[in-house]
């Protein structure tokens, strides 16, 4: 998607939940009555009454709370997975990545994209994933929905990240139980950075019906820096090098790559 639609998804999704309606009903009638204006097809008056009006309206959104951003509503940081946009967008500014998901499938999926985007340029990547050890994957299996394979996911994530272990800039991590939750930051620790929190329900139909919190500094500053220590927690209790690892599958085309 070019980046003049990129920019308007967030004022689509605005309007799809109901969100600032007035502040774009004003934009829109002040740039008709701008082109009418060149025509001469309204009077001053007219511009001079809708320019106060306008004035009034940005007074009151910025004075309620002097000094502090207006707090989010709930449809602001409360997303569904499909509402998240592609992930080489947010992959294109990331200097600093770090995802823990019990396979981080939807993540590695991507790992061309992550080793060009974010490795290559310089930047971190920390993953954390469960360990694929029975209990582990049986506890796992019944928050999650059906229409995974987890252990065939895991395995096949576990072969992409031993090959990106091999760049220096990456590390992975391994989990003896799921929290609950999926993290994917980007960037965390700077001011433009993003926590996207999924939620593991129970009997979800789908991993598109899940509960997606996206946070930022504005939004949360303290939620914000709740969820990055959450994920040094995970990085703690999680194994350097977790035991349990499977070899490829007997025929599996990548296990030349990955015994190198």
């Amino acid at each position: 998607m070019n980046r003049p639609l990129r920019r308007l998804r967030p004022v689509l999704h605005d309007i799809r939940r109901g969100r600032h309606l007035e502040s774009y009903a004003v934009f829109v009638a002040g740039l008709v009555l701008f082109v009418l204006g060149l025509f001469d097809r309204v009077g001053t008056q007219v511009l001079l009454t809708f320019t106060v009006a306008a004035l009034a309206l940005l007074v009151f959104r910025t004075a309620a709370v002097p000094g502090r951003p207006a707090p989010a509503s709930p449809d602001e940081v409360l997303r569904e997975r499909q509402e998240l946009g592609p992930l080489r967008d947010l992959l294109e500014r990331a200097e600093d990545l770090r995802v823990y998901g019990p396979t981080a499938i939807n993540v590695l999926a991507n790992a061309e994209d992550l080793r060009r985007r974010v490795l290559q340029r310089g930047g971190t990547a920390r993953f954390v994933v469960l360990q694929p050890s029975p209990t582990a994957l049986a506890q796992a299996a019944v928050q999650l929905d059906d229409n995974l394979d987890l252990e065939s996911a895991l395995r096949g994530s576990l072969i992409t990240l031993r090959r990106l272990a091999r760049h220096e800039r990456f590390d992975w991590r391994g989990l003896p139980f799921n929290p609950g939750f999926s993290l994917l930051i980007v960037n965390g620790d700077r001011t433009d950075g993003t926590v996207v929190v999924e939620f593991h329900g129970f009997g979800d139909d789908t991993i598109n019906t899940r509960m997606h919190l996206v946070l930022d500094r504005r939004t949360s500053p303290h939620w914000y820096a709740y969820w990055l220590r959450r994920f040094e927690a995970v990085w703690e209790a999680a194994e350097p090098e977790p035991t349990h690892l499977p070899g490829p599958a007997v025929g599996d085309p990548d296990a030349d790559a990955v015994a190198r």
